[in-house]
Formats: C-alpha cells, structure tokens, sequence
C-alpha cells in the first residue's frame, strides 16, 4: 500500500513524474483524450491526498490552463501584405 500524495497546484508533468515516483498512475477525467497529461497545472484529484491505495493504482486528475498542446503558433494579426499592396509597378503575382 502507498499514501496518494497531493497533486494540486503542481504543474501537470511534475505531478505525473511525482506520482510514479511513489508508485502511482495519473491519468485524466478522460483516459481516451488525445492530449498527454502535460499540460497546465493539476486543481483537483481523485482520491483525495492521504488516501492508502495500492502501489500502481490510478490517480484521475483534472488540469488546468493547458493551453493548446501544440506549441506556439505564428501571429495572425495583423495579416501579412499582398504583393499587390506593395505598389511595386510590373510585378505581378
């Protein structure tokens, strides 16, 4: 048997390295998600921490403030210029 540690407030893959460390399986609301629990900061869990369960067993976590997981994204605003919007006379696109 292994004590669930508290999760909340650490960053999502800091709370999964942490519990397999002690022996634990985080994992989503939705284990189907395709996004890895990385992401955002860990504001709850299931069981509760203090709770004796045994060693690998599952820890359901729900983060927050992830963002999109697919990194940055170039700027959209402002929208670039269009060649013709250059004023360079006998170009053409």
């Amino acid at each position: 048997m292994a004590v669930v540690p508290d999760f909340v407030g650490k960053q999502a893959l800091d709370a999964w390295l942490s519990g397999h460390d002690a022996g634990f399986l985080l994992q989503g609301p939705d284990p189907d998600s395709p996004y890895p629990l990385l992401n955002g900061v860990v504001v709850a869990q299931l069981p509760a921490p203090g709770t004796r369960l045994p060693r690998w067993s599952v820890v359901i976590v729900w983060v927050a403030g992830g963002g999109d997981p697919a990194g940055d994204r170039e700027p959209r605003r402002p929208l670039p210029d269009h060649l013709e919007d250059q004023g360079e006379p006998g170009h053409r696109v």
